[in-house]
């Protein structure tokens, strides 16, 4: 990595380049390094589904999102500048509920080519060890 970006800038870049609605979910990075990134992500209540009266669960139309917006903003982190790429492939596996709270994001580069980058994301709820949800994503750039 030849430049530098701070979590700062990573996060103005997402507010500049995403839909308003993206900048809405108070996605925030807390941590990144060459393989990876980590965020927390917290439930806010137009995101959460009432489930019989009395459970929240967290929208799953809203992680796709969370992990396609996150593996962005890492992908920009690993490479130390804004990358523009677009999104070839997502594919997401929900394994269990997700609860009012908030969530820890985790994104890791699986491949980072000269046209396309593969990232993995699991969400997990803070302090809790088993995987909620995974996705993986290959996102394809437009730069060169």
């Amino acid at each position: 990595m030849s430049q530098h970006l701070t979590i700062p800038q990573i996060q103005q870049i997402k507010d500049e380049v995403c839909a308003d609605w993206i900048n809405r979910l108070q996605i925030n990075m807390q941590s990144f390094d060459t393989g990876g990134a980590l965020f927390h992500w917290v439930a806010t209540p137009e995101l959460l589904r009432n489930i019989h009266g009395s459970e929240l669960l967290m929208s799953g139309q809203a992680m796709m999102a969370v992990a396609d917006t996150a593996s962005f903003m890492t992908i920009c982190a690993v490479n130390g500048r804004m990358r523009h790429c677009v999104t070839v492939d997502m594919h997401t596996n929900f394994l269990r509920p997700m609860q009012d709270g908030t969530i820890e994001v985790t994104i890791q580069i699986i491949a980072n080519g000269r046209k396309t980058v593969t990232t993995r994301t699991d969400f997990r709820m803070q302090g809790k060890e088993r995987i909620c949800a995974t996705a993986t994503g290959v996102f394809m750039y437009l730069d060169s």
